[in-house]
């Protein structure tokens, strides 16, 4: 009975992590969100300024991915959110970059406040990974004039809104249908929960925590590329321990297969416009699936940003290495935070959806 019951769990389990929601792909969605990567990568490299377009793709990225499909209200508002978001978050990098200590202060207060839109659900958790991962990347790379930063950034971010706008005109829902919340109802109802439950309280906290103790470690060692660890352990972090542990197996398959295809690239080009095609095929795939499978989510935007940052920062199929490395620090990190940090509460009282 014991053996038939530890193979039902993991079937359940299994059945949980591969899990694909039946719904058709929005390849205009998808267009969209390589576009607002392609473009801005591929005129840093027209131009001879490949960081700053590989910025402007990054926060072309980032606000395609906060917004949502075309079955939210005020699509624009998550737009402008992710904008504003990915702005202040190349600008606080860029100032606490040269202190180790103010590099983890800073982290743990961002971390900590963009985690809050968990409450929200799904779309804002999605929200505050990308947020925060725009903050932990660009403090992680090399430094570049705040101005500069900040317009790219922005031109990115704008393009990146006004493509994901004009992909998502087309049908709205049908009565009745469930639809995303609009941007006013979320932050309004954001405080309200985050008041009532000590589990998200507590979370977010745990994440700013962890996080902030990663960027530590790799700062005082030194790590290349030791950022990783910090947006593996951003990624992974939920509320309970059930969902952490099936996130974690999302993470390490799901990177497992993206860092395979990334190599292959890596190890057959150094041509960054090959590079920067690539990567902008791996985010046509990664937008067409994000609503069907956080493993195909995982699996897709690893190679997405992997060659992004190789089109600019070429170290060959070394880079995969560490991103597989950090990868597993990041989820073992994760997983002991899980435990360590007020485990026990999330298992009995679980959060709000």
């Amino acid at each position: 009975m014991g053996s038939r019951g530890e193979r039902d769990r993991a079937e359940r389990i299994v059945e949980e992590v591969f899990r694909v929601d039946e719904r058709e792909i929005d390849w205009s969605i998808a267009i969209a969100g390589m576009l607002a990567v392609a473009l801005p990568l591929l005129i840093g490299l027209a131009v001879g300024e490949p960081t700053l377009g590989l910025l402007a793709a990054l926060g072309g990225l980032n606000v395609a991915f906060i917004v949502p499909g075309r079955e939210a209200s005020d699509r624009w508002a998550w737009g402008l959110l992710g904008l504003v978001g990915s702005v202040l978050a190349i600008t606080l990098s860029d100032i606490t970059q040269p202190s180790i200590a103010a590099s983890v202060i800073a982290t743990l207060l961002w971390t900590s406040a963009w985690s809050t839109l968990r409450v929200v659900g799904k779309h804002g958790a999605l929200a505050g990974f990308a947020t925060g991962a725009v903050f932990i990347i660009t403090n992680g790379l090399p430094a570049q004039p705040l101005g500069l930063a900040v317009a790219a950034i922005s031109v990115g971010g704008v393009a990146a809104l006004v493509w994901m706008l004009i992909a998502g005109g087309g049908p709205t829902p049908k009565q009745g249908e469930k639809t995303w919340p609009g941007i006013g109802t979320t932050l309004s109802t954001a405080w309200s929960r985050l008041a009532i439950s000590p589990v998200l309280r507590h979370h977010a906290l745990r994440i700013g925590l962890t996080t902030a103790a990663s960027v530590l470690a790799y700062r005082l060692l030194d790590l290349p590329f030791g950022y990783w660890i910090t947006v593996t352990i951003l990624a992974i972090l939920q509320p309970d321990p059930h969902a952490s542990r099936i996130r974690s197996i999302q993470r390490s398959t799901g990177t497992l297969i993206g860092i395979t295809a990334a190599a292959i690239v890596v190890y057959l080009t150094d041509d960054p416009w090959v590079l920067a095609i690539t990567a902008s095929l791996t985010a046509m795939g990664l937008f067409a699936t994000r609503e069907r499978s956080y493993h195909w989510l995982v699996m897709l935007i690893t190679p997405t940003v992997l060659l992004m940052i190789s089109s600019t920062f070429y170290r060959g199929v070394e880079i995969t290495g560490y991103r597989l490395l950090y990868t597993v620090i990041g989820i073992l990190i994760a997983l002991a935070s899980t435990w360590l940090l007020w485990g026990g509460d999330e298992i009995s009282k679980p959060p709000p959806h």
